[in-house]
């Protein structure tokens, strides 16, 4: 069948093959792989042999002429098909096997129209098989040409159809295989012409047949094992027969006719996907060129083709490169160089992705190639390097580059290769680096700790890219180091740089180096901010670099914008600031970004307002950007900042939005986003904490750190950044609550001076608030401390900055009172303001609106926030208040904060999550310490405002009772500020108290309330004598609690609860003997029945029960001793005693010099004395036994009198002279004269006796019951020394209740004892503290004050002191500043004026302040107090008293603020308060026992102050000598002790009459015996 004949179905099939298998395609398919052999070949479509037997005639002849002829006329067209082919199949094999006698010509010229198209295909192949047989017999022959001729025609006319197999091998025998070609006449038709044809012919009919089994569901594929279609055969066969005739006869034909069958070949190797097609190719061009010459019109053609398969078909490429070698080592040589150039240069004719690879590999190949012989042809790597980089531009393939880079890694690594680069061609623009660096540009940068992923074939690809540039990054980093590396260094750093991504950090730190010894980024280099900008893109911006390697870029450049300000305009300089920071907003490595927010604080500090405002927004796009609360906010800013916060597009940075999530930093609590942070002080102290600090809490402390410094240097700076940390405080909710506090940190230690200057101090007077709401260090465990957002104390270097020393000059303060003055006087001077600050540049001051920041304050109290900013608010906020210097031009927001302090007190607390371990109740403590400092701003309120915050503290001492303390105590202090309103509330107070008397916590607190109340006499006025029974009710319920806890034997267990009871029982006491002298004489006499039946009833023994009447039920006892006097007894009876004497008196009790005064200029025979103990008393009579003149002497517990009697002249006897009466009566003295005692001689039994002393006592004393125990008892021998040791003891024993307490001076910034102690004089408002504290006494011969120790005599202790007394109480008052400070001799020469005191003088204050209990501490050094400044054994409580505003420094380098001026001077300021708080020793167990009322900061006002303080120490000594006598010992009131002496000397005296008595019973006995 001819190929016209073929069916539709056919022709349709070729023509999908065409379009199929174009040669791109067929490099497609082939790369999925080829099989190693090839497809066997078919069997022989030749019928098989016919017998002769089989003819007809039954004859055989074998190899007659005969046998011949008849074979013939079979074969001829008379017989039929069957018989024809069996005829021509006999005659073939005949002639294969036989000579034979008869021309084969003839022979097939008989047979040749089998051949006829219109024959059967078994017809034409009998006939073919014949001619070849022919063919072959003739070629053995050497017959002639014309034979040749006869069968070539035969052949080339014949139709191509399936017998082509046959027809081919007759062509290969009638030529030899193609070794001897027919001699062709001119009609005949070219032999390369019937060639093309038969090859382009049967390369359709492949191209259909693969179609159609691919169509039939045949696996065509290149990769299996398949049977090989006959077309596939044919066509190899055909190609072997091709290259064959050139192979031998190549000179036989035309260039154009090698050209039409190269081409042809070559159209084949491009579009098919057969690697046998393909191969047919390859050995085309190789025998071509081994064997004739390759035409050079299809060189570059033929070199594409074995590029493109030597790339597509690895088991090709041998093959391939084989053909390169040969056409470079032919005259082709260059011009074959020449064509690999132009398949990879040519961007008008761009190559096949394969071709371009495989031209790529060949030109690498061939620098390999035998380096060290001489070539024939011209190939420099400087040409290699320009097609590498040429094929990369016009070709955007990650293929070509993959090739490229592995190319260029083979070059690279082999020495031989390398050498060949020389100095020239690093410099070239086509450097071998350089294109190295351009086909890298796809490698995947590996990411540490992330597994790259497999499976995508980019990736792959990309992936291999970057495995083969660091195999060349290490080995040039091994040339580096080893100094071998043949181009110049800058040439190799740059390309380091280029490929940045993928050097490791030993590279990188290379590169780093080599810029910072060449100075390349140093404004001394002409490129230098282009070099700055590429290490910065290369290593700092690229946050997958490890941290060193980025910090030690960042401080290199730190380094260069430093020299750069010095050399470089200011436009430049901030420019390349601009680049430092470009990336902060989007840095997730903390560290990096504390060290570049921390040299953004170092330039703060040294650039202009322009570019510190910049700065600023820089820093807060960095807090914004990567806080994620806000990203999705309103909150965006088109622009942040001129300084651009969008990292710069350099090369191959991974993109921050594809970096893992292991580089994101967790935060240590509640919401953040990253979580570290460096060395003034480094942002981040705690090294603990480092990953867990957020981006906005290191640009927080940033903040925080630039405004101390403005403080010092620029206070518009501070301003700014003061307005920022507000804008950020408004905005409280946005923020992780660890950055909040990092702001309130710094906002919570502003004070102001005297002059409203911005000090800046560490907290203080907060321990109590911080404990209150779990955050007391001491307290709380390590784990605890370690999770907790704040804890106090903090470190000092908390803030990141070592706070200022004194206050600033360049920042005051002011408030929204004071707002409108400010605003005209800074628009008069053309400046500008805001409204949280204003700006004076004129005067280069700046000053804060702080009623702002109160505000942003209040309202969060007021509405609630996160609990750890909520807490930190509470604990630090009312130290602040207590700056009243601070808000005192805020009244409308400290108004708002008292209003919103009260109704909270009353239970409206905002939503809080309270934590674990607090309580409401707590935070409502913490509500009333800051309304104890909102006290002091007293004149801010109305009458009826003070009611308000006084009926707010009943409310509270109603709710809870964790509250109730802090509330009696603020009520104390309003007691002294707000008497009115006290006085109106006074009586639900009582009521409140009363329903607190069964808690005993808050009993020591109640009592003390009433014993500071009674000494306000603007509260008692209007007393009733049902108010006062209140009170005495409320003491005698407390001394009856507290004598159950003393007689308990679980109490008595605890030192802390004997120390408790004691200290309750005497302020009890306390309370009555005050309360008592406070009524007028009228009610005293109503009440004293009450009062004794209460003391009665308090202490009676808890086993009996005291009678309705009052008196103790054992009637025979009366108001004397019982049987054994127990301690509650002593001091009921002692009370009893003050309150029959104030009775009917109101006498003050002192001291008596008890003597006798009778008779000095007579003989003490004329004086006669007893003693009786007489009930709680001892009375003493001296009588003048002729006159009658007596001296009484009445000791007894609470005090001493002294009578003298004169009787009338007429109850004189007759011989007495009357006048005895007068000379007696001048001989009585209130003094005693020293040498005048009267000489003793003792009364005769002669002497006449007129009175005797037990005459006086029988008149003055109801008629003795001698039979009664009440009996008085005489004491036998008066003059016994025993008994007049015990009476001058008792004498000595003091009748007042004393204290002595220390005053102590501190000046202004003072710390230390010697300078403390040395101070002479005080402040004006400290002289006038001593004034309010007591009365100025001379010392020197002092006898009627108690002075606790000080020199009566020689003025050793100065010549005056300060001392207190009331009716029942005396205190002095040890005043260093009144004690002398004897300087040293001028010979001593000390540096300091604190060296310039003598050792003694000061020596000799410190043991009078040293031996004190209870010190008061005068502070206005305006630094915390140390209770170790001056240290003691014996100094328990210490009361230290500050101005709520630190004094101003006498030296100003400039003008006063604008708001000082405004405000006016602070001595005229109205806000006469001052902080008053009690200190315990540690080793005073003050939390369980003793708790004063300025155990917490309180304000108290100038004119209070005194009384308060002075009632705070006075109930501080109690408890002082209360706990210092624990646990051994009991405290006894004076009174306590003189009722126990007197009590002791009876029972001598009794015990000393019973022996007496014995003795004379027994001298009687043995005298009866005697006279018996």
């Amino acid at each position: 069948m001819s190929h016209s004949e073929r069916p539709t179905e056919s022709k349709a099939s070729s023509n999908s093959a065409n379009s199929t298998y174009r040669f791109g395609n067929v490099f497609k398919t082939l790369t999925r792989g080829l099989k190693n052999s090839y497809i066997a070949s078919t069997s022989n479509p030749a019928a098989s042999p016919v017998s002769l037997s089989q003819l007809g005639d039954g004859q055989t002849t074998k190899g007659s002429d005969t046998d011949i002829d008849g074979l013939l006329a079979r074969v001829g067209d008379n017989s039929n098909n069957a018989e024809r082919i069996a005829a021509a199949n006999v005659l073939a094999d005949a002639i294969s096997r036989t000579a034979i006698s008869k021309s084969v010509v003839e022979i097939w010229y008989t047979a040749q129209d089998m051949l006829l198209p219109t024959n059967p295909l078994d017809v034409r192949r009998a006939a073919l098989n014949l001619l070849n047989a022919c063919i072959v017999y003739d070629m053995d022959e050497d017959s002639a040409s014309v034979n040749k001729l006869v069968y070539y025609r035969t052949l080339v006319e014949h139709p191509l159809g399936d017998d082509f197999a046959i027809q081919l091998k007759a062509f290969k025998a009638l030529t030899k295989n193609g070794r001897e070609l027919p001699v062709l006449g001119p009609s005949e038709s070219p032999m390369v012409l019937i060639l093309s044809t038969w090859l382009r012919a049967i390369f359709k009919d492949v191209s259909l047949a693969r179609s159609a089994a691919k169509s039939a569901g045949q696996n065509t594929s290149i990769d299996s094992e398949r049977l090989q279609l006959p077309s596939e055969e044919n066509l190899h066969n055909l190609c072997s027969f091709i290259i064959n005739i050139i192979k031998f006869n190549f000179y036989a034909f035309d260039e154009k006719d090698i050209i039409s069958l190269l081409k042809d070949i070559l159209n084949i190797c491009r579009r098919t996907s057969n690697k046998s097609d393909i191969i047919e190719g390859i050995v085309m061009i190789n025998t071509l060129t081994v064997y004739g010459n390759l035409p050079l019109s299809m060189l570059e053609q033929s070199i594409e083709t074995l590029c493109g398969a030597s790339s597509v078909v690895p088991e090709l490429f041998s093959s391939c490169w084989e053909a390169i070698l040969h056409l470079v080592n032919s005259h082709l040589a260059n011009n074959t160089i020449v064509a690999l150039y132009n398949i990879l240069r040519e961007p008008d004719k761009v190559r096949g992705r394969s071709a371009m690879k495989g031209a790529i590999v060949f030109l690498q190949n061939l620098l390999e190639h035998e380096p060290g012989q001489t070539k024939t042809y011209n190939l420099t790597v400087n040409s290699v390097m320009r097609s590498y980089s040429t094929v990369m531009t016009i070709r955007d393939d990650i293929y070509i580059d993959l090739a490229v880079c592995t190319s260029m890694r083979e070059l690279m690594l082999n020495s031989e290769t390398y050498s060949l680069m020389t100095y020239e061609d690093y410099k070239s623009p086509d450097s071998p680096l350089v294109v190295i660096a351009q086909a890298s540009k796809r490698a995947l940068t590996p990411i540490p700790g992330v597994e790259m992923q497999t499976g995508d074939e980019e990736n792959d690809l990309t992936h291999s890219i970057g495995q083969l540039l660091n195999e060349v990054l290490k080995r040039l980093k091994v040339l580096y180091q080893d100094g071998s590396f043949n181009g110049p260094p800058e040439a190799l750093i740059q390309f380091f740089l280029d490929v940045n991504s993928h050097i490791d950090e030993e590279t990188a730190s290379m590169v780093v180096e080599y810029y910072e010894n060449e100075y390349l980024c140093f404004p001394s280099s002409s490129g230098w901010r282009e070099n700055s900008e590429a290490l910065l893109d290369a290593f700092y911006r690229n946050q997958l670099r490890p941290f060193s390697l980025r910090t030690k870029v960042i401080q290199h450049m730190m380094a260069v914008y430093w020299i750069a300000k010095e050399v470089c305009d200011e436009r430049m300089v901030d420019e390349f600031l601009e680049k430092i920071f470009q990336t902060i907003r989007v840095e997730s490595n903390m560290k990096i970004l504390v060290q570049v927010i921390d040299f953004g604080v170092d330039v703060a500090s040294l650039i202009g307002i322009d570019g510190f405002t910049q700065l600023v927004r820089t820093f807060r796009g960095c807090m914004r950007a990567q806080n994620r609360s806000l990203m999705d906010g309103d909150d965006k800013e088109s622009n942040w900042s001129v300084l651009s916060m969008t990292p710069a597009a350099a090369g191959p940075t991974i993109s921050t939005t594809s970096r893992p999530p292991t580089l994101g930093l967790p935060r240590s609590r509640a919401t953040s986003s990253a979580s570290l942070t460096s060395s003034q002080t480094p942002l981040m102290p705690d090294e603990s904490k480092d990953d867990k600090a957020t981006a906005s809490q290191i640009v927080a402390r940033a903040l925080v750190i630039m405004f101390i410094h403005g403080l010092e240097r620029s206070g518009e700076k501070s301003a700014i950044i003061y307005k920022e940390l507000l804008e950020i405080s408004r905005r409280q909710a946005d923020w992780d609550p660890e950055t909040i506090i990092t702001i309130y940190r710094l906002l919570f230690r502003i004070r102001v001076n005297k002059s409203s200057r911005v000090v800046l101090i560490q907290p203080m007077d907060m321990d109590g608030l911080a404990e209150t709401v779990g955050h007391f260090a001491p307290n709380m465990t390590t784990e605890a401390q370690q999770t907790a957002v704040w804890v106090h104390p903090e470190p000092d270097t908390i803030l990141g900055a070592s706070l200022p020393e004194r206050a600033s000059f360049y920042v005051t303060v002011c408030g929204n009172d004071t707002k409108a003055q400010l605003e005209e006087a800074y628009l008069a001077e053309g400046e500008a303001f805001e409204e949280e600050y204003y700006i004076n540049r004129k005067r280069g001051i700046a000053c804060l609106n702080i009623s702002t920041w109160l505000a942003i304050i209040i309202g969060q109290i007021k509405d609630g926030t996160n609990w750890e900013v909520y807490s930190f608010i509470v604990a630090h906020f009312a130290p602040q208040l207590s700056n009243l210097q601070l808000f005192m031009a805020s009244r409308s927001e400290v108004q708002w904060l008292r209003s919103i302090i009260c109704d909270q007190l009353t239970g409206r607390l905002p939503p809080l999550d309270i934590p674990k371990g607090v309580t409401k109740a707590d935070v409502q403590v913490v509500l009333v310490r800051t309304m104890s400092s909102i006290i002091g701003y007293q004149s801010f309120y109305s009458k009826m405002d003070q009611d308000n915050i006084v009926k707010a503290l009943l409310v509270g001492l109603m709710s809870w009772e964790r509250i109730a303390t802090s509330c009696v105590h603020c009520l104390l202090v309003c007691s002294y500020e707000f008497p009115l309103s006290i006085k109106k509330f006074l009586s639900q107070i009582f009521t409140n108290f009363q329903t607190k008397i069964t808690n005993s916590g808050l009993s020591v607190h109640i009592l003390e309330f009433l014993t500071a109340m009674a000494r306000i006499p603007s509260l008692t006025s209007n007393f009733t004598q049902d108010d006062f029974k209140r009170v005495f009710a409320m003491s005698f319920k407390y001394m009856e609690h507290a004598n159950d806890l003393s007689s308990s034997s679980s109490a008595m267990s605890s030192n802390a609860n004997k120390v408790w009871s004691q200290y309750l029982i005497a302020l009890a006491y306390s309370v009555v003997s005050t309360w008592y002298l406070t009524m007028r004489m009228a009610d005293r006499r109503d009440l004293a029945p009450f009062i004794i039946r209460g003391l009665l009833l308090a202490n009676r023994p808890s086993s009996s029960s005291a009678s309705p009447g009052g008196s103790c039920s054992n009637t025979h006892n009366g108001p004397g001793f019982s049987g054994v006097m127990t301690p509650s007894d002593e001091r009921s009876w002692a009370s009893v005693d003050l309150i029959s004497r104030f009775t009917y008196s109101d006498i003050e009790l002192k001291m008596h010099t008890v003597f006798s005064g009778l008779g000095r200029d007579r003989p003490r025979s004329e004086v006669v004395g007893n003693i009786w103990i007489h009930g709680i008393s001892i009375v003493s009579i001296e009588t003048f036994v002729k006159t009658g003149i007596s001296q009484v002497v009445v000791r007894r517990p609470t005090g001493t009198s002294s009578f003298n009697i004169f009787p009338d002249s007429r109850m004189l006897p007759g011989w007495a002279d009357p006048e005895l009466l007068l000379s007696g009566g001048s001989s009585l003295s209130s003094t005693a004269v020293p040498g005048n005692a009267p000489t003793e001689v003792p009364i005769s039994a002669d002497d006449q006796l007129a009175f005797l002393p037990d005459y006086f006592f029988t008149e003055l004393v109801a008629a003795p019951e001698f039979q009664s125990v009440l009996a008085p008892t005489l004491i036998p021998n008066p003059a016994d020394p025993a008994i007049v040791r015990a009476i001058s003891m008792f004498d000595r024993t003091p009748v007042v209740e004393f204290h002595k307490i220390g005053i102590v001076y501190i000046g202004l910034n003072q710390t230390s004892e010697r300078e403390i102690l040395a101070n002479s004089v005080g402040s004006k408002s400290y002289l006038d503290f001593l004034d309010g504290m007591g009365k100025l006494i001379r010392l020197r011969e002092n006898k009627q004050v108690y002075t606790g120790g000080l020199d009566t005599e020689h003025d050793i202790d100065g010549e005056y002191a300060y001392a207190w007394s009331d009716k029942i109480t005396q205190a002095i008052f040890h005043c260093t500043t009144l004690m002398p400070s004897r300087r040293a001799g001028s010979d001593s020469s000390p540096e300091s004026d604190e060296l310039m005191y003598d050792d003694e003088s000061l020596s000799n204050k410190k043991r009078h302040i040293g031996n004190n209990y209870v010190n008061i501490y005068w502070n206005e050094s305006g630094k915390p107090f140390n209770f170790e400044t001056i240290r003691s054994q014996f100094n328990f409580i210490n009361i230290v008293i500050s101005p709520h505003t630190k004094a101003a420094s006498t030296f100003s380098p400039g003008p006063s603020s604008v708001a000082s001026s405004l405000l006016g001077d602070s001595a005229e300021s109205p806000f006469d308060f001052y902080k008053v708080r009690v200190l315990t020793h540690p080793s005073v167990d003050a939390s369980a026992v003793f708790s004063s009322p300025a155990s917490h900061l309180k304000m108290v006002g100038k004119k209070s102050l005194p009384l308060f303080v002075r009632n705070l120490a006075f109930n501080a000594d109690i408890f002082a000598v209360v706990w210092h006598a624990r646990p051994e010992d009991e405290y006894l009131s004076n009174w306590q002790y003189r009722l126990r002496q007197i009590r002791n000397l009876k029972d001598r005296t009794n015990v000393a009459i019973e022996k007496a008595a014995t003795v004379a019973l027994d001298r009687t006995r043995e005298n009866d015996l005697k006279s018996d």
